[in-house]
Parts: structure tokens; C-alpha cells; sequence
């Protein structure tokens, strides 16, 4: 016969990994920006309902607006390169 204390023990095991797992798919996406490092960088990212994203990515320093939803990713426009870009009036 399994003790209370066992129960209890695998109880809260069990919902620490569930809080757990809830955080990092919440957090993905900051997370994955923090450690992906490359000629690719995505600069933002806005949540559009529905599963659709707005999303700006750089490539080798040419900016582009992309959707991403679930029938796949499109680029919506190229972003004209401004000499000024960063730097704060």
C-alpha cells in the first residue's frame, strides 16, 4: 500500500513539471531569440490572434516583415535600409 506521503510527493512532482513545461512554451520565443545566434536575427515579434504572427527578421542587415501563421510563413515586405537604423533621436 503506497504511503500518503508518496501520493503527495508524486503529486507535486508531477505539478511542478506540468508549471514547468507551461512557463517555457509561454516564454519560447524570448527564449529561443536569446539563444540562437547567426547571420538570422529576429528583431520582434507581435501575436495577431489565431495563431498568426507578425514577425521582423534580419538577414545580413536587409529587415523583412513576415507573417507566420498555420499554413506557413510569407513575406509581407522588404524594409528599405536606412543609414540611421538604431540610433535613438
Amino acid at each position: 500500500m503506497a504511503s500518503i506521503a508518496s501520493i503527495l510527493s508524486m503529486t507535486l512532482l508531477l505539478g511542478g513539471l506540468v508549471a514547468a513545461a507551461m512557463l517555457l512554451r509561454r516564454y519560447r520565443d524570448r527564449l529561443n531569440m536569446g539563444f540562437v545566434k547567426g547571420p538570422i536575427a529576429i528583431k520582434g515579434m507581435t501575436n495577431l490572434g489565431d495563431g498568426s504572427r507578425l514577425v521582423l527578421v534580419e538577414v545580413d542587415g536587409q529587415q523583412a516583415l513576415c507573417g507566420v501563421g498555420r499554413q506557413g510563413v510569407s513575406a509581407i515586405t522588404l524594409l528599405p535600409h536606412s543609414s540611421h537604423q538604431g540610433e535613438h533621436s
